[in-house]
């Protein structure tokens, strides 16, 4: 706390000020009684003249030059003292930033660290000279030295410090960091490390001793001192993290990175995990099937699936499907690998549908982030489809000595007559799947067990909402009270009854629907539902042949017709 101060061009000193002085408090209460002196509140403490003290008291006191001396002095400690913080900061952390700089140029760890941080507490010592020179103001180049010799002891006199300031506006900081004096220039410059980093950049994976020799001969035919083989290795070496990826391929360059570690979902139907993955069993002509899988990330439970030959765009929105019927629900977040499906304008229809209903679509490159749906295909594998006959192995790319069946065992499986048919393996699928969901695990609790266990936070979704999300509206206009839909050469009629005749007679709607037995009629500007349409009956016009339900059928199409009639008189009456 402030006990002096300057306010107005007059000098203030406070009470506890004088107390410490030995100014009794008694005195200070006379002078108020008489009144001698005035009194201010400033920061909240009660502060008097100098002038008004007394001139007997002033005697004990230091006089007004000095109490002026002392608080210029505070004024300056405090300025550096800002200073200093600033430095230090810069010296503690900001000089990561400059360290890979000063390791390229000196090839000296030590030596790095010490330059990058006197470059940082440069950097902050010219903001700070800067921030004065804009404004047409005097630095205060006394407190910078100050603050700068608490962390440099002894590096720079005041003089010489404003000399260096002056050179570093002229030559940059760098080049007064570095001490240039003695050494010699790295006889290996710029030249030799693109030799290298070219030849170990290549996909081909070159070793050490071909990339020395090509050096080699690239150092004779252009004038360069040769390197020794010590030299091409250590720098191989350095920069083998930068060029992993090209060298052995993304993949395994994603492998080498760092990664964070995942939590699973907190709740059924925060997040769906999907992907597919070839079921290991051979057909006729050693096809195979893929099963695509919809993973509750909190659960790990399945909840949805299809299998089909691969894994293509009918696949994903299938077992989307299957999923949201299971659970009623969408998640609140989907999460899927860089799949072709994503540029698909299916795709692009489907994001934008669930973005509207509160869910999310993310695609995510690292397996890492799925690392649940891609563990669970493996234990998928190994302990329910090993089992079951027809199981051929994990593939060729396995490199787990019990990731392959026996050839002799696989011959068994492939011979005439005893490859599984598509059904076959399908049905082995779907068992297994049922199997996987109830299988207790570790934590005491199968995945359907773990599912049914907690609230699912989904968004609720209902036979209408799966329509409109899984199933593209296809505009159809209504002509004489009804709807034709021709699939392969057959033409399916839908009959509208009265109310929907007329108000949609000749007009057109989205249609959708699931099979041929009814159909769903939507509006055209908002997709909000109007109503469903049964499949047009047929009725025997020979009256020999007619049943009961013949006569039915016609009855209420004559129903329908008067009703029409009588709806369009009431209109113009």
């Amino acid at each position: 706390m402030d006990l002096l101060k300057v306010y107005n061009n007059y000098l203030y000193v406070s009470i506890q000020w004088l107390t410490r002085q030995g100014i009794g408090r008694n005195t200070i209460n006379n002078w108020t009684k008489r009144n001698l002196l005035s009194t201010i509140r400033l920061s909240g403490s009660t502060f008097i003249p100098y002038d008004h003290i007394p001139d007997s008291t002033k005697s004990k006191l230091p006089s007004k030059d000095e109490i002026l001396s002392i608080i210029e002095n505070q004024k300056v400690i405090s300025i550096s003292e800002e200073y200093y913080n600033k430095m230090y900061s810069a010296y503690e952390k900001g000089f990561i930033k400059y360290l890979e700089h000063y390791q390229d140029i000196v090839n000296n760890d030590e030596k790095a660290l010490r330059y990058a941080k006197l470059h940082a507490v440069w950097v902050v010592v010219m903001e700070i000279y800067d921030e004065f020179i804009s404004v047409r103001k005097r630095p205060k180049l006394r407190e910078l030295h100050e603050a700068f010799s608490k962390i440099y002891p002894g590096k720079y006199v005041y003089v010489r410090m404003s000399q260096t300031i002056k050179s570093i506006k002229e030559n940059g900081i760098e080049n007064n960091v570095i001490d240039h004096r003695g050494g010699r220039k790295p006889v290996f410059g710029p030249v030799h490390k693109k030799w290298v980093l070219d030849a170990v950049s290549s996909g081909k994976a070159y070793y050490s001793p071909f990339i020395y020799e090509k050096v080699c001969e690239l150092c004779r035919e252009h004038g360069y001192k040769t390197p020794s083989d010590s030299w091409v290795k250590n720098y191989i070496s350095k920069v083998s993290p930068i060029v992993y990826p090209t060298r052995y391929g993304i993949d395994k360059g994603i492998g080498q990175l760092p990664y964070a570690g995942i939590i699973r979902a907190t709740n059924p139907g925060d997040q769906w995990q999907i992907d597919g993955w070839r079921l290991p069993f051979y057909m006729e002509k050693y096809k195979t099937l893929t099963l695509f899988a919809v993973m509750d990330a909190c659960s790990g439970r399945i909840v949805g699936y299809h299998i089909d030959f691969s894994e293509n765009t009918e696949t994903i929105l299938k077992g989307l499907e299957h999923a949201a019927q299971t659970t009623n629900t969408l998640p609140l977040e989907i999460l899927a690998d860089n799949h072709s499906f994503n540029k698909t304008e299916e795709a692009e229809y489907f994001k934008g549908k669930i973005e509207k209903m509160g869910s999310r679509w993310t695609v995510s490159e690292n397996p890492r982030y799925k690392s649940l749906i891609e563990r669970s295909f493996g234990t998928f594998g190994t302990k329910f489809c090993k089992p079951m006959y027809g199981y051929i192995g994990e593939g060729i790319r396995t490199r787990r000595t019990n990731g392959r069946t026996a050839q002799e065992l696989v011959d068994k499986y492939t011979k005439a007559g005893t490859f599984l048919t598509e059904e076959q393996i399908k049905l082995i699928a779907i068992q297994l799947v049922n199997e996987y969901n109830i299988k207790v695990c570790k934590t005491g609790q199968s995945p359907i067990d773990a599912y049914q266990a907690l609230e699912n936070k989904g968004i609720p979704i209902d036979k209408i909402g799966r329509m409109k999300l899984f199933i593209q509206p296809i505009p159809y206009t209504v002509r004489q009270g009804q709807i034709n839909i021709k699939r392969e050469n057959v033409v399916h009629e839908f009959q509208l009854n009265k109310d929907q005749y007329l108000i949609l007679n000749n007009k057109k709607v989205n249609v959708r629907y699931v099979d041929f037995d009814q159909i769903y009629l939507f509006d055209l500007k908002n997709d909000r539902l109007i109503g469903c349409v049964p499949k047009k009956r047929y009725a025997h016009g020979a009256y020999a042949n007619q049943t009961e339900e013949d006569i039915e059928i016609l009855n209420k199409n004559k129903g329908r017709i008067n009703g029409i009639k009588t709806a369009f008189k009431r209109q113009q009456a």
